[in-house]
């Protein structure tokens, strides 16, 4: 690949859209199923921009929809080249993967907390499991087109996987101290 095609910018926003259209195409799914096309949109928009903790569930807030589509999209940007970012320091210091996957695996648990306290504060009426399903195919997705852009850094996984990079430390000498 060359350089030009390789920028953080560009790759992250391109990787920021993958995940972006996917998490929308689930919402869209999931509320073709419903029988309510927007409600998702509707209450996230309703509740992040709007700060309202009583949305409205049976009336869909076209405003609510654009400026919850457009900060959706933003974010995922931003999560796109921060990503990419990441995966340019993996690729080039092994070492750095365990703190990028500690890293994924905490701010999962905080979106899990958040997501189940926003269901609490809005009566129940908060999508929560939809957002998190969104989450998981999002950020999942996110992950796996920067796997396959990245072959260096699946080539560091075979050289050493996970783990394997922190040297255990040295052990004492067998019998009690002192002796």
């Amino acid at each position: 690949m060359n350089q030009k095609s390789h920028s953080i910018l560009g790759e992250g926003l391109l990787t920021g859209l993958v995940g972006g259209v996917i998490v929308a195409v689930w919402y869209l799914a999931y509320d073709l199923g419903r029988g309510q096309v927007g409600y998702t949109p509707n209450l996230l928009g309703q509740v992040f921009v709007g700060r309202d903790t009583m949305p409205a569930v049976h009336t869909i807030v076209p405003q609510a929809v654009a400026e919850y589509s457009l900060l959706h999209f933003v974010l995922f940007f931003l999560l796109g080249i921060g990503l990419v970012a990441l995966t340019h320091l993996a690729s080039r210091n092994p070492t750095l993967r365990m703190g990028v996957w500690l890293g994924l695996v905490i701010a999962f648990l905080f979106v899990l907390g958040h997501l189940v306290m926003l269901y609490s504060l809005t009566g129940q009426r908060f999508p929560w499991l939809p957002s998190l399903v969104g989450s998981v195919l999002g950020i999942g997705s996110m992950g796996w087109f920067l796997w396959h852009r990245h072959p260096g850094l699946q080539g560091t996984f075979r050289e050493a996987p996970l783990g394997s990079e922190v040297r255990p430390p040295p052990h004492p000498s067998s019998g009690p101290p002192g002796r």
